[in-house]
């Protein structure tokens, strides 16, 4: 019985751990040079999330590398195309937790963005609803194919703020923002399936990992509770 208390205080940390990972990659703004969305210099962070249907796990997922191959104004309203590349660790998945790491997938693909009454040359900055009206990510891993999709029948959006940073040269600007993202996924041409919501934040490619100030409060958690499930082993 004390083993499986144990096990199943540990389970109960690593949900813990997930969860003050996605939240500690969802808080920092992307410091960038011009008024250009999506931010080329940042990332839209997603954590991690498990799928038992295909029995995987994955981590440390990102939309990053955004190279815009259009812009127009519509209604003033600004549209973007713009090619990415959506990033994962995957693993295996035990129990609702990763387990075993299988490889780090990279599908390369496109995205849609609308960010609503956004004329970049009128009004560049402030707080613009944003909508992700469609995206559709490709790639493989370990000779396994992944596709991911928007939801047809869902609104992925939410917002995005962009402001000034500094008020002399050189002048730069914070974006700051995020989406609430509704996707479908197919594996090896399988026929699509709706995956969970997930928020996804912007954040600074290079701090698309834990804080380190997080990583402590982490550690300081799992130590604490793994000390408390100890201490009841040897009461018993």
């Amino acid at each position: 019985m004390a083993n499986v208390a144990l096990q199943t205080t540990l389970r109960a940390v690593g949900l813990t751990v997930m969860a003050l990972t996605s939240l500690a990659v969802s808080q920092a703004d992307v410091i960038q040079s011009t008024v250009v969305l999506p931010p080329v210099s940042g990332a839209y962070t997603l954590g991690g999330v498990c799928l038992s249907t295909l029995g995987r796990c994955t981590q440390n997922a990102t939309v990053s590398g955004f190279d815009i191959t259009s812009r127009t104004v519509q209604n003033g309203n600004e549209l973007v195309v713009t090619s990415a590349t959506y990033t994962a660790d995957v693993f295996t998945d035990s129990g609702g937790l990763p387990g075993d790491f299988l490889g780090h997938l990279s599908l390369s693909g496109i995205a849609h963005f609308t960010y609503l009454g956004r004329d970049p040359s009128v009004n560049p900055l402030g707080t613009f609803t944003t909508q992700l009206t469609d995206f559709d990510f490709q790639g493989t891993l370990n000779g396994n194919t992944f596709e991911v999709k928007q939801d047809p029948g869902k609104a992925s959006a939410g917002s995005t703020t962009i402001l000034a940073n500094t008020f002399v040269p050189p002048i730069t600007y914070t974006v700051s923002g995020s989406l609430d993202i509704f996707a479908l996924y197919s594996f090896n041409g399988s026929s699509f399936m709706p995956a969970p919501p997930r928020t996804a934040g912007v954040n600074p490619i290079q701090e698309a990992v834990p804080e380190p100030g997080s990583g402590v409060l982490v550690g300081s958690i799992l130590v604490g509770v793994v000390g408390i499930a100890s201490r009841r082993r040897r009461v018993r």
